[in-house]
């Protein structure tokens, strides 16, 4: 029941689960002894707590990989990435009668700055690993304050415990986090090894990705990729591949220059030289009564990080004034003499060897990749982009319809539930997966024709399991009698665009009446 209030398009907490099915026949799925009364949050806390006493990650994973070896889907990419998920209310360790050591171990919900930028949100982690179709393979519930850098300790070793039940991982990717010298030495151990793509950080390996984008402009032959999308706002890349030894191994390190990202840099360069005006006159306005505090300005001033980028020439200038005492002046009256100091901005250029470098900089970043054979640039470049299937699949597991506002008694009805709403998740990718191939199929034995049952009824490209949920939300199966159900097209259009993606699927009405 509760899977299945996850697939509902609402706004109620699943605190009030009996809410969120109001419109389900619950006898469908209950025996016949049962009452649908029974269906309310207070049992689903026991039902948690009866999930909690057993190796409920292993029972996800071992229900997660038959789905794959079933359905015969592909796992030849291994997508790492963490999110948050914030709770409100309080859990009382203290009535759960645990030792002080198993308290310990116990699963902490802490306040931080979650990854919806949001800060001071009492929070848990969520360590995903997701196949190149987005099926959650491995999903670990985590304490709040845990480092993406301690999850990628835990993904290295799923990714090898993967490799041994006998699913070819192909490459490991997961974002700049995953590459430290312990990760990358564990990963290219002989005994072990985890083909991997990543992005190299900024400060690793002696600045290694600075290096590497030198030396790409240096040596000045980039090779055009092109585009990994449609559309007018697709970024196109250029790269540059090197082979170095990093950590006791040889490493693959592609430099790639990005259209998107040099435009942003030189408007970023262009938004820099239009504030001058007004730092110059903000600095020229100050008087200072004394050489030493114009001097210290000067340097304050030449220290700008908006200036950063320019060769800046500045001088103090001196101003002597006279004022002479109120009254008639007698011919030994002389006047007081003051000095003030002011800064002068004499000029401000590009600094051409520093602009270039940061332009240089700011369009590129460097993939790092222990494949040496076998993938082209171009591969490992779409393989590293593939990262945003986990990302989506993040997305949907705080969507308001599966997290709503959680309020859970201890610590284990927390990991229970994330591994529950990670399941929605398994279905919700299964079910686009078979979109997906049913579609790949039919166009292969039709070529020429198309299906018209995407958005506002457009042909079909890239079905997903929201298209289908959108397409059917005023579809009802009606009970007539006991474990007898009949049902009508709401409307023409409906039935036009569902009962292609359910044979796409392989299904039909009278198989799912049956």
């Amino acid at each position: 029941m509760l899977v299945m209030s996850t697939f509902t398009d609402i706004r109620i907490p699943l605190t009030h689960l009996e809410d969120r099915l109001e419109n389900i026949d619950l006898e469908y799925f209950l025996e016949p002894e049962d009452k649908p009364s029974f269906v309310n949050s207070s049992n689903v806390g026991e039902a948690l707590d009866r999930i909690g006493e057993i190796d409920y990650d292993g029972i996800y994973e071992t229900i997660a990989l038959t789905a794959v070896k079933k359905y015969e889907i592909p796992v030849t990419k291994l997508h790492n990435d963490t999110t948050t998920i914030s709770f409100y209310g309080e859990y009382d360790i203290d009535k759960i009668n645990l030792t002080d050591e198993e308290k310990e171990e116990l699963l902490h919900i802490e306040r931080g700055y979650n990854k919806d930028g949001r800060p001071e949100c009492k929070q848990t982690v969520v360590g995903q690993i997701t196949n190149e179709y987005g099926i959650p393979l491995v999903s670990k519930t985590m304490d709040g304050a845990t480092s993406d850098v301690e999850w990628n300790r835990e993904a290295i070793r799923y990714a090898g415990q993967l490799a041994s039940e006998g699913f070819s991982q192909g490459i490991f990717v997961a974002d700049s986090k995953l590459v430290c010298d312990e990760h990358v030495t564990e990963m290219n151990d002989p005994e072990k090894r985890i083909s991997f793509v990543s992005r190299c950080p900024a400060n690793f390996n002696d600045k290694l990705e600075s290096r590497m984008i030198a030396a790409a402009y240096k040596n000045g032959q980039w090779a055009e990729m092109g585009t990994f999308h449609e559309g007018k706002a697709a970024t196109a890349y250029k790269g540059a591949s090197f082979t170095e030894e990093v950590c006791g191994a040889p490493m693959r390190l592609i430099v790639l220059e990005s259209d998107s990202l040099k435009r942003t840099a030189e408007q970023g360069l262009a938004k820099q030289e239009s504030k001058h005006a007004t730092i110059i006159k903000e600095a020229e306005k100050k008087q200072w009564m004394c050489l030493a505090d114009a001097e210290k300005e000067r340097d304050r001033f030449l220290a700008k990080k908006e200036l950063s980028l320019f060769d800046c020439g500045v001088s103090i200038h001196k101003e002597t004034k006279e004022k002479w005492p109120r009254g008639r002046r007698g011919a030994d009256t002389k006047p007081r003499i003051t000095e003030t100091y002011r800064l002068h901005v004499d000029k401000i250029e590009k600094s051409e060897p520093t602009w270039t470098d940061f332009l240089h900089r700011e369009s590129c970043f460097v993939l790092i990749s222990n494949v040496i054979d076998g993938y082209s640039d171009e591969d490992l470049l779409k393989t590293y982009k593939g990262q945003q299937v986990v990302e989506n699949s993040f997305r949907m597991l705080k969507s308001p319809q599966l997290a709503s506002v959680i309020y859970l008694k201890n610590p284990k009805r927390i990991e229970v539930l994330s591994m529950i709403l990670t399941f929605s998740l398994l279905l919700r990718a299964l079910i686009q997966f078979r979109l997906r191939e049913g579609l790949k199929e039919f166009n292969e034995k039709y070529p020429d024709e198309k299906i018209y049952a995407g958005w506002g009824g457009r042909a079909l490209e890239a079905p997903t399991y929201k298209l289908l949920y959108e397409h059917s939300i005023n579809c009802y199966f009606e009970r007539e009698n006991w474990m007898q159900y009949s049902f009508e097209w709401p409307s023409n259009t409906t039935r036009a665009r569902v009962e292609p993606l359910l044979t796409l699927m392989g299904l039909s009405l009278e198989l799912l009446l049956e």
